[in-house]
């Protein structure tokens, strides 16, 4: 089954399949290895990125962070200062004048401290006498009564109210010099030694006008760097440096969920919690401002992080693009200049094969080519050779068919001479010359058949007991013979006189033509496919015939030349023939494979032959 599927995606000549191997196995590889280079680096990028965004985040934030403390550390001042608590506590020692220009010069001076800030801070007091102070220029003349009925005052009334309260989001529309809309604004009540409130102070700091300063810082006065916004605890924007930029819900419910499970104590012990979050093709990272409860969030575009990769994958698709097509090109031409060839050897040679092998290919190219046009030559070189050789070994044949059908004639003159004495011994009565040539005949019939090898195992047993009535006729001895043959085994091929040349061997060397009695037993059996025969005697022996004809060995009629028929009838199939003395005589055994005649192979029978031939 795979083999089947992998020849059906394989291209099926030799130019596609080089094509196929390099591209699948070296040049896809590298491109795979490429882009998941070119992907880990994005990644890297991507959380380097979110790192330096986490930092310039936390600058912000601990700017920030600097900056309340520092608003904190002027009320403290100011709510320490005994010469501002005395204008507080006794507003009527001093007149209007002299007391707007203590407090003006505290204002001032406290402003100085925020000069490296980059911050703007206004300053709102009232003493609980009835009067008011700014370190601004307010729109409208100022209003006792409209100031200390506002919230933050309200707020700081309240007996259980908190000494320090921080607003974010304050709305102050009282500053003329203001940049932004938004304040971050610090509540505080101002104390005495005794615990005693003597004002009430509010110190805005315009972090709207600070945020687009802090943010421009860290953009270089680019957009291409990114844009920030800050958020509260619910995903709302409070403020942007871009104004038209939102962001994604999914990124608000981010925020909105991180502040959820940091008020439920999941985040308890950590002031900041920093993320990364991609989005359609935008990064957006945020970090938590504990004191405002809200989050600095600074979302920037994957484009400009990958920028510089973008442009190593548009010089590698490039460069690759351009070594694949000289690469197909290359391929192309380099097995065209092999397939080329071997195409027009291929049309030759079936030109040669059309041509009965009688013409050549031209020597001509170099290289392998050359080298298989001479392999191809010296081939068709030998075969027309051989060819030759088989021609003349098939006219030898036929001269020699010519030769045997000449030297049959004395044969059949001689077969027929027989039938006119058998005719003769008819007209006449007598009887033993006529069987005397009936069972020659048989015997010459037998041999005058040359197309045929193999004969029915009772067909020999047919042609020996005809050898065997002419000679008990011509020297009248009382041997007897004996076959253990099943019927089955009547209608195996065996090679034509096969047992007679061993019968005449147990007549001449065992009996000596003798007129003694004596047997003679053939059997026939099976052993693993294989034919057994055996022809056994009881007569004197292996070493007795030797004494009594030293100058004749035993096996001398035809039995060496049984064995070679034997080997040659039956090449590379298990054969042979021994001779072995017994306690009674001398017995013959001779094996090879198991031929039965078809019309006698019956359904279910154990016995099959195996030969091939």
């Amino acid at each position: 089954m795979l083999t089947r599927w992998l020849r059906r995606i394989t291209p099926g000549t030799f130019k596609h399949r080089i094509l196929f191997s390099f591209l699948l196995f070296l040049l896809t590889p590298i491109a795979i290895l490429v882009l998941y280079n070119f992907r880990e680096t994005e990644i890297m990028l991507q959380r380097d990125a979110s790192d330096i965004n986490v930092k310039q985040l936390e600058g912000i934030k601990a700017d920030l962070i600097d900056l309340m403390s520092l608003v904190m550390k002027t009320g403290m001042l100011l709510d320490q200062d005994s010469v501002l608590r005395e204008v507080m506590q006794k507003p009527e020692l001093y007149d209007a004048i002299h007391r707007k220009r203590i407090v003006e010069n505290k204002f001032a001076s406290i402003e100085n401290s925020f000069f490296l800030t980059g911050a703007t801070v206004f300053y709102t007091l009232i003493d609980l006498k009835g009067n008011a102070y700014t370190s601004y220029t307010p729109e409208n003349s100022l209003n006792y009564a409209h100031i200390s009925s506002e919230p933050w005052v309200q707020e700081l009334k309240r007996t259980e109210g908190q000494r320090y309260v921080w607003k974010s989001n304050d709305l102050t529309t009282g500053v003329r010099e203001r940049k932004g809309n938004r304040m971050l604004s610090l509540y505080e009540v101002l104390r005495d030694d005794g615990l005693k409130p003597f004002a009430y102070g509010r110190f805005s700091i315009d972090y709207e006008a600070w945020f687009q300063e802090k943010t421009e810082e860290n953009t270089f006065g680019s957009d291409r760097e990114g844009v920030y916004f800050l958020m509260d605890g619910y995903g709302n924007i409070m403020l942007q440096s871009k104004s038209g930029d939102n962001v994604p819900s999914t990124v608000s419910s981010a925020i909105t969920a991180a502040s959820q499970s940091q008020g439920l104590g999941q985040g308890q012990g950590q002031d900041t919690s920093s993320q990364s979050i991609v989005n359609n093709y935008m990064m957006y990272t945020y970090s938590k401002i504990q004191e405002l409860d809200g989050y600095l969030v600074k979302k920037i575009p994957l484009s400009l992080l990958f920028e510089e990769v973008n442009k190593q994958k548009l010089r590698f698709y490039t460069v690759y693009g351009a070594i694949l097509l000289l690469f197909v090109l290359l391929t192309y031409f380099i097995s065209s200049t092999v397939t080329g060839p071997l195409k027009h050897l291929q049309r030759k040679m079936e030109t040669t094969v059309k041509l009965n092998l009688k013409t050549k290919l031209p020597e001509q190219g170099r290289g392998e080519l050359l080298a298989l046009t001479r392999s191809f030559n010296f081939m068709i070189a030998d075969i027309n050779n051989l060819l030759e050789q088989l021609k003349l070994e098939e006219r030898q044949k036929q001269f020699v068919r010519f030769q045997v059908l000449l030297g049959q004639m004395n044969p059949h003159f001689l077969l027929n001479t027989l039938n006119t004495i058998k005719s003769i011994a008819l007209d006449k009565d007598d009887d033993e010359i006529y069987e005397i040539c009936v069972s020659l005949g048989k015997i010459l019939e037998t041999t005058l058949n040359l197309e045929v090898d193999l004969i029915l195992l009772k067909e020999e047993i047919v042609l020996i007991e005809s050898y065997m009535d002419i000679q008990r006729k011509r020297f009248g001895h009382g041997i007897e013979l004996h076959y253990e043959v099943s019927r089955d085994l009547e209608y195996a091929l065996i090679p034509k006189f096969c047992l007679q040349p061993l019968v005449e061997n147990s007549l001449i060397h065992g009996f000596g033509q003798s007129q003694l009695e004596g047997r003679i037993d053939i059997r026939a059996s099976i052993h693993h496919s294989l034919l057994i025969l055996e022809v056994a005697d009881n007569g004197i022996g292996i070493k007795k015939s030797q004494a009594n004809q030293s100058y004749r060995k035993r096996k001398s009629i035809g039995v060496q030349n049984l064995r070679e028929s034997l080997e040659l009838m039956f090449k590379n199939q298990p054969t042979g023939l021994r001779i072995e003395s017994t306690e009674e005589g001398t017995q013959v055994i001779m094996h090879f494979p198991l031929l039965l005649s078809k019309p006698y192979l019956k359904e279910g029978s154990t016995i099959v032959a195996h030969i091939d031939r």
